[in-house]
This record gives structure tokens, C-alpha cells and sequence, in this order.
């Protein structure tokens, strides 16, 4: 979903959990980051780019923290869970 989607849906107090992830196979030696949210149904969404390529939407690949969590931030969050070997679109712990 793009940024905007999201703090819409922040706003509308949908969005429980707010995580950031290793991004799936980063070129480079570096890591690199991806943002994904857990939406109050148990449903997990990525953070993507504003536009499509090629037609398709693609996840928004950050190649630090510092930028993954100003994104986290926009969209609302105010704390952010940062897991290291966290492969993309794996489902979020239950925070109970």
C-alpha cells in the first residue's frame, strides 16, 4: 500500500503493529530495509512504492533504518519493532 493509504488507515485506527523487516535479497553488502503493518484483522501490508513499475505495485526497499522509521513515522507510528532475520511477508507476532 502506498504511504498515503496507510495513514489513512492509521488514522482510522486499523493499523495495530508497525514492524521493519530485511528487505528480500538487497543487492549489496549492506542490509537493507522494507516496512510492513499489521492491520487489526490480522491481515499484514507492505509499504510500497508511489508508483508502479511495469504495472505492478513494488514494496519500498529502504537501505537504512533511519529512513525505514521516518517512513513508519509518517505514516503515524510512534514506536516501530525492528526484526533482523525477518524475511518479507512472513506473518507478524501477536502482541498480546
Amino acid at each position: 500500500m502506498r504511504l498515503d493509504q496507510l495513514r489513512l488507515l492509521f488514522e482510522a485506527g486499523t493499523l495495530m503493529a508497525a514492524e521493519i523487516v530485511p528487505a528480500p535479497l538487497g543487492p549489496g553488502p549492506a542490509p537493507r530495509w522494507s516496512c510492513q503493518f499489521r492491520r487489526r484483522n490480522g491481515a499484514t501490508v507492505t509499504l510500497d512504492l508511489n508508483r508502479k513499475r511495469h504495472g505492478l505495485d513494488q514494496v519500498r526497499i529502504f537501505n537504512s533504518l533511519d529512513a525505514a522509521f521516518s517512513a513508519c513515522q509518517a505514516v503515524g507510528f510512534r514506536a516501530v519493532m525492528v526484526h533482523q532475520n525477518c524475511p518479507l511477508h512472513t506473518p507478524l507476532p501477536n502482541a498480546e
